[in-house]
């Protein structure tokens, strides 16, 4: 699952070059000191900050429309374009857009993303991820359609997670949403900066994605598969 980061109309950052990217992916890393406040809540907390993750039914009036997040900007309209690699070529891309206009969700206006995955061996994939921004500035996971399995929060006892919150903290850990027949998918933040949040992306993979702040997602690797993808500069 890729949020992407924010390269479109409005953009003004420039992303990490690619050198300094892959440092990151590949680690150590040691971001840690810049920007930790406070200390972190255990990862079987409750909850983050006060929040209770995941919760199967947001209150709408709890929400804004559209995603800011300066971690997890989502502008609708845009799109970008990654190449992915591997051993030391391109092994394929991925494409992401957020569309236009929202899509109701348990009665939230949610921003939809599409990722469009073309790997050199294997089929083309296309999933659809729904985000909602509390008034907090937390960023919430509350429905997909990836493959033949559609979710969304609030049905069938499905669960939205947490996809970014408004204040990352070094340890914070997550359920990024809780599906029945659907493997739980966790989040973790193993290591940041001032400028960085590197997260631990735990499902049917592991995934490890990295943000910059002001930018949006900058690189993830597969853990599993050992591939890393890396934004396409204009």
């Amino acid at each position: 699952m890729l949020a992407p980061m924010t390269r479109g109309p409005g953009a003004v950052r420039r992303p990490l070059a690619a050198a300094a990217l892959a440092t990151v992916l590949l680690g150590p890393v040691g971001l840690t000191g810049c920007a930790g406040i406070g200390q972190p809540a255990p990862y079987d907390s409750p909850g983050i900050n006060g929040l209770v993750i995941p919760t199967p039914t947001p209150a709408p009036a709890d929400f804004v429309r559209g995603v800011d997040n300066p971690w997890l900007p989502l502008e609708p309209g845009t799109r970008w374009t990654y190449d992915v690699r591997e051993y030391g070529r391109t092994t394929g891309s991925i494409v992401v857009d957020v569309r236009d206009g929202t899509v109701p969700v348990a009665g939230l206006d949610a921003t939809a993303v599409e990722t469009t995955t073309d790997l050199a061996e294997g089929a083309t994939t296309v999933e659809t991820h729904l985000y909602a921004q509390d008034e907090a500035g937390n960023v919430w996971l509350v429905g997909a359609d990836v493959g033949d399995t559609s979710w969304r929060a609030g049905d069938g006892g499905a669960q939205a997670g947490l996809a970014m919150p408004a204040d990352p903290r070094l340890g914070d850990g997550w359920l990024s949403y809780d599906v029945s027949d659907l493997p739980r998918a966790s989040a973790t933040i193993e290591d940041q900066s001032s400028e960085l949040v590197q997260l631990r992306n735990e499902a049917d993979t592991s995934t490890r994605t990295v943000y910059e702040k002001g930018v949006g997602l900058v690189g993830l690797q597969d853990l599993d598969a050992g591939w890393t993808a890396e934004l396409v500069e204009d």
